[in-house]
């Protein structure tokens, strides 16, 4: 026993050493996040096969998944949940109440966006706190099956050895929240991805963009109340839930706002840009989504977060030169959970709950019930006009080492079309560059009188790169078409002769793990002939390899690439050589 207590003691003085160490102590901590997925059988089948087909309300047995979880989701194959509810405990407390959640989320990509999901359909989130435990109760089809429980745990208490390792680190760091940060005086301070994510939610591909003409709003569910310091793993665990459970690109909502009045930036591409969300099918290409941390079926938003969110709609509309009051139509692009046909035209408000345009409750009654009060605070600031950002490259393609000429116009007016451009001299304009978190600003230019400029920007992959002018006091932002720059490498391949053995060197830049190395013949009457096409490996980008020659010949050597996602294809110049 002494000695079990000794080893306990030497452990958690070793834990504090690690992570006390220079330069982490203040760091900030994300633990790693946990999922894992368990099968749901029938209540009513002891050790049944996973696969459940409710044809009534069912109540599960106790699920007891082996980790603690802080949220957890559903998915299944077939027809439709008709109602879903859930509570969770920890091991030998107190349930929580029954907690309805949406038995499938309006949540989701356009029907013709790219992001793809996951074959099985999914129910919203719910956040659990801390459960070992739970329930489910619901309705469904007799066509329903292969029921399966998604659950993420990102507060780093999945298991004993997890929470002992999270506590002393919450000893040692700094407990503080996310610091938000704001950009300007007009925009209210937000939480960058990299604070409340660090690298545990990473966008599957880089972000799509469209226009917002009016913002949704909604609300997560949550089985219990939570503190400030709950927020950052409550929307990371959200993000993890969209981007593995539902096989969404990343995070569904561009927003969330927490009971505190705490904003934190959503899906990833800039939170001044128009990312396309997963957050209301069928108009995420024309709106920007805001969730509240919470549930609010009956009770509304607190006065701080209701501030928060005017503040932020206050922001981020003027951004895109929309009007808080008043209505829009726009096009519907349909899908299973959308109230409109695909090509319809409805009208909503600028601001509207999400059960405005899909088939669900969200934002709940409460937080519904306030979006009168929300538009009423949102401040549409003083009027701006419109400009106009332009932006062309010299060549469409350039070679690997050489740079790329763009140039820029910058003017005010043009809209309506037909409007005279005035241009906009003086003025800053940033020159960008498409990444997986969005456009990340390379350099920027001034532009003269006449409002131009031209520039130069050396560039080691194929890209998508666009100018934006950040607007201004009377005038609204704009960005340019976006141009993409492909890059082709440069290759070289070199052969030196030794009897029947030909040695082989060669360069691709920028570096490639592989190449394709072709051999070929010049018979006696002249034509060429392929002796050998072969796939070659590279180190750091270099060739070197042997090849035995046995049949006197001229020979022609030849090193390329094909284009792959970050290069264009690329061959060197023929290198000759003769054996005998």
């Amino acid at each position: 026993m002494r000695h079990g207590k000794a080893t306990a003691v030497a452990v958690l003085a070793g834990l504090t050493v690690c992570v006390a160490a220079p330069g982490q102590a203040l760091a900030a901590y994300v633990p790693d996040p946990v999922e894992f997925e368990r099968a749901v059988r029938a209540p009513d089948a002891a050790g049944g096969p996973p696969a459940v087909r409710f044809a009534r309300r069912s109540v599960s047995r106790v699920v007891r998944p082996g980790k603690r979880f802080n949220l957890v989701g559903l998915g299944w194959r077939g027809g439709s949940v008709r109602s879903l509810s859930f509570r969770v405990r920890r091991t030998g407390g107190a349930w929580t109440r029954w907690v309805a959640v949406g038995s499938e989320s309006g949540d989701a990509p356009d029907r013709t966006s790219r992001e793809r999901r996951r074959a099985r359909r999914s129910s919203s989130p719910l956040w659990a706190g801390q459960a070992d435990e739970l329930q489910l109760a619901l309705t469904a089809g007799r066509d329903v099956r292969d029921l399966r429980l998604h659950f993420v745990n990102t507060t780093g208490t999945a298991t004993p050895a997890a929470r002992l390792r999270s506590r002393l680190r919450a000893r040692t760091a700094a407990a503080r929240r996310p610091a938000a940060k704001q950009a300007d005086t007009s925009q209210p301070p937000i939480v960058p991805r990299e604070q409340w994510a660090s690298d545990k939610c990473p966008p599957r591909a880089d972000p799509v963009y469209g226009r917002v003409d009016l913002a949704f709003i909604h609300h997560t569910v949550s089985a219990n109340e939570y503190g400030p310091a709950d927020s950052p793993a409550m929307v990371l665990a959200i993000c993890r839930y969209h981007r593995n459970g539902n096989g969404w690109n990343d995070v569904g909502y561009n927003f969330i706002v927490d009971r505190y009045g705490t904003i934190f930036e959503g899906r990833a591409g800039g939170i001044a840009e128009a990312v396309v969300g997963a957050q209301a099918q069928g108009y995420n290409s024309t709106s920007t989504g805001i969730a509240s941390l919470g549930t609010f079926s009956s009770g509304g938003q607190t006065p701080a977060g209701l501030s928060a969110i005017a503040r932020l709609l206050s922001w981020k509309l003027a951004v895109h030169g929309v009007p808080p009051a008043g209505r829009v139509e726009v096009v519907s692009q349909g899908g299973s959970t959308n109230r409109f046909p695909a090509g319809s035209r409805p009208v909503f408000n600028r601001i509207s709950g999400h059960r405005d345009g899909n088939a669900t409750a969200c934002p709940g009654d409460g937080l519904y019930a306030q979006l009168p009060q929300l538009r009423a605070m949102v401040d549409p600031g003083p009027p701006r006009a419109t400009t106009q950002t332009v932006a062309s490259r010299q060549r469409r393609n350039i070679t690997y080492g050489s740079k790329a000429v763009l140039r820029l116009s910058l003017g005010a007016g043009g809209e309506p079309p037909g409007t005279p451009v005035s241009p906009l001299g003086s003025r800053r304009v940033d020159v960008q560059v498409l990444g997986r978190y969005g456009w990340s600003t390379n350099h920027t230019v001034t532009t003269d009188s006449a409002g131009k400029a031209e520039t130069r920007m050396r560039l080691s992959l194929t890209r998508r790169v666009r100018a934006r002018y950040r607007g201004e006091a009377g005038l609204l932002p704009s960005a340019s078409a976006i141009l993409q720059v492909g890059v082709r490498p440069v290759v070289t391949v070199d052969a030196d002769v030794a009897g029947k053995r030909v040695r082989v060197t060669g360069t691709v830049r920028p570096k490639k793990a592989s190449a394709i190395l072709t051999l070929k013949r010049r018979t006696p009457g002249g034509r060429l002939l392929r002796v050998s096409r072969r796939t070659v490996k590279l180190r750091r980008g270099d060739l070197l390899t042997n090849l035995r020659v046995t049949r006197p010949s001229l020979y022609r050597l030849r090193l390329s690439v094909k284009t792959d996602s970050r290069n264009l294809s690329a061959r060197s110049k023929v290198t000759e050589f003769r054996v005998g």
